[in-house]
């Protein structure tokens, strides 16, 4: 079962992006895939780390706080012009919000 669960997270987030894009127009459309998207890859890499058993709050709390900002980042929400020209110049503008979300998940119980 715990091999099974990331594909079953990655396919849910998949079908309902899907489904967003159905029934969404506009607008909208653009901040709901972003924030779904965001969420399914951040609950993939909890279902990542093996052991869940973490207490510690200061570091969630600066995961989630990490994750929010990258997440208005993407969005387009909060522009910081050092970040995003270092992103921008290095091609990572794209994959690297993704890569984060999960590398946020998968910190928050380690």
């Amino acid at each position: 079962m715990k091999y099974l669960t990331p594909i079953l997270i990655l396919m849910g987030g998949g079908w309902l992006i899907r489904l967003e894009n159905m029934l969404i127009k506009g607008s909208a459309n653009h901040l709901f895939v972003t924030v779904t998207l965001a969420l399914t890859l951040f609950g993939f890499g909890i279902s990542l780390q093996p052991r869940r058993n973490n207490k510690t709050w200061v570091k969630k709390l600066l995961v989630s706080f990490v994750l929010l900002f990258f997440l208005l980042l993407d969005l387009g929400y909060l522009k910081v012009g050092i970040v995003s020209d270092l992103l921008y110049y290095g091609a990572l503008d794209g994959v690297i919000y993704y890569m984060i979300y999960v590398f946020c998940g998968w910190l928050f119980f380690d």
